[in-house]
């Protein structure tokens, strides 16, 4: 008969069935965020592949089930506060809406909650299962643009050492044959994050070397980038030779993933030269080596204690948001009225139906003229669906895919707004029958910046200090004129002389009651 002490003592069904009820009960918890990670996976092909994260991890998990048998499992309650700093960044992410940090850290709790409740010795036979999980957050969007920038310089490039001759505007070529544009699917993000991925899985079963896996990963994503080009000059070759006929629609898609495909194939049977698991002894045959059992197993009490530790500390980072959002329940909505002309400028009815891009639904104009020569400025801010619509993460956005508008170039511009020299976003930007040069920046409380990152710290600080903040995003635009030069004088003019007004509406904007 096992004596009183045997039985109190934890069994590593105990502990996988208490961490397996954490994880459930967590995603209840944060259910928001996991819709926020599904429904991404639903609607993009780039992260469809995040549905198969966690079957991958549990099966990963079976096939180490011999190594989970001579364990006792010891739960390490201190571990718990591990959580705290997660839960710190989701609810400081939450603030601001960026949805990527409140998803990674979801998973982070999911890791070191399982750690805090398996104990160090089940934790490291499990820590590659569980570290896997964090490629089922769908982040890399922002490899989008400088690897749609790389991938239209780079085919540029391989074409005029063809000795074909290229003609390129921004993201826009054309060849005698015809015209090409580099939209998001030719930025060749979505194979580096599959190749990653894949890589990532292929270099944990093949090799034991930590060594070789970082290498192979390396490798993994640095081929992507590379045959992605290649894919690209072979798409567009084809189409020149057989005079636009052939990979000019959804067919060059299909020849892409085939080629990605051969790429992978070609990538793994040269990385088979150098695996080492068939190669291993047995108390090698896992990644990890030999597992020895905890000096002493933790007892059932320590394991329902960690538990509650841990689902306690889960669930306050949710009580916290829930209070702040019901206490901003009643702000009103916001709208923005535009400055008076000043000094020799005149207030002017539209000259163009261009609208800049926008990820929020409020958004302001109004035309000016100085001497005949337009200029257009829009405010964007959050409009009609409070704490769901943000404007930073835009800057960079001037016309969609599906615009008759082109950027035909991009760059950083430094201005001057109020005195204080600030880096703005600058685009040229052709719509139907003229060119426009544009400034794009942001305007959070008292800083000014078209840095993504500082606006968002900077609404953290807004949040945190319980201001009525709005962030706004300013949009200048003028048509060319003789030169970008001229056009950057008039746009600068105009900031000098209204910005103080522009400003000052900006902070104490109108308000309609709900």
């Amino acid at each position: 008969m096992e004596s009183s002490l045997e039985k109190k003592q934890v069994t590593v069904r105990d502990s996988l069935a208490a961490a397996g009820l954490y994880c459930f009960v967590l995603l209840l918890i944060y259910y928001e965020t996991v819709w926020s990670m599904v429904s991404i996976w639903l609607r993009s092909d780039t992260f469809a592949h995040g549905f198969l994260i966690v079957p991958i991890s549990l099966w990963l998990i079976w096939t180490r089930r011999d190594l989970l048998v001579p364990v006792q499992p010891a739960p390490a309650v201190w571990l718990a506060l591990l959580l705290v700093p997660f839960g710190l960044a989701w609810l400081l992410a939450w603030l601001v809406d960026v949805s990527v940090i409140q998803q990674l850290a979801l998973v982070g709790m999911i890791v070191a909650g399982v750690w805090a409740i398996a104990g160090y010795q089940l934790a490291r036979v499990l820590a590659f299962p569980l570290f896997f999980l964090f490629f089922a957050v769908p982040m890399g969007e922002g490899l989008i643009a400088p690897m749609m920038e790389f991938t239209a310089s780079s085919t540029v490039w391989m074409i005029e050492m063809t000795g074909i001759p290229v003609y390129r505007e921004g993201l826009n070529f054309a060849l005698p044959s015809g015209r090409w544009s580099v939209v998001e699917a030719c930025s060749g993000v979505r194979y580096i994050i599959a190749s990653v991925t894949v890589g990532t899985l292929y270099a944990y079963l093949t090799y034991r070397s930590l060594s070789r896996r970082v290498i192979f990963i390396l490798i993994s994503a640095f081929v992507p980038v590379i045959a992605n080009t290649v894919r690209a000059y072979i798409i567009v070759m084809l189409g020149h030779m057989s005079d636009m006929t052939i990979a000019t629609g959804a067919d060059h898609l299909v020849y892409g993933w085939v080629f990605f495909g051969l790429v992978i194939f070609v990538l793994f049977w040269l990385g088979s030269f150098f695996r080492e698991d068939l190669n291993a002894s047995p108390t090698q045959s896992r990644p990890g080596g030999a597992l020895h059992p905890s000096a002493a197993a933790g007892t059932r009490q320590m394991l329902l204690l960690t538990l509650c530790c841990t689902l306690l500390l889960v669930s306050v980072a949710p009580i916290v948001a829930h209070q702040m959002l019901t206490s901003n329940l009643s702000q009103g909505k916001v709208s923005v009225v535009m400055p008076d002309s000043q000094g020799d400028w005149e207030e002017e009815a539209a000259r163009w139906d261009w609208r800049p891009a926008s990820r929020v639904s409020g958004q302001q104009l109004g035309f000016y003229e100085l001497a005949g020569d337009p200029l257009v400025v829009y405010v964007q801010f959050a409009g009609d669906t409070p704490g769901g619509e943000d404007v930073v993460g835009s800057s960079t956005l001037f016309a969609r895919e599906d615009d008759q508008a082109i950027v035909i170039g991009q760059e950083n511009e430094s201005i001057v707004v109020l005195g204080h020299s600030i880096e703005v976003d600058e685009a040229q930007i052709r719509i139907p029958g003229q060119e426009l040069l544009v400034w794009s920046w942001y305007v959070v409380g008292d800083v000014s910046t078209s840095n993504d990152y500082l606006a968002k710290l900077k609404q953290v600080a807004v949040k945190l200090g319980l201001t009525e903040e709005v962030a706004y995003r300013i949009i200048l635009a003028t048509p060319y004129l003789a030169s970008s030069s001229d056009s950057r004088v008039l746009l600068q003019r105009f900031l000098d002389e209204h910005a103080s007004l522009l400003y000052e509406k900006l902070h104490q904007p109108g308000v309609i009651l709900p």
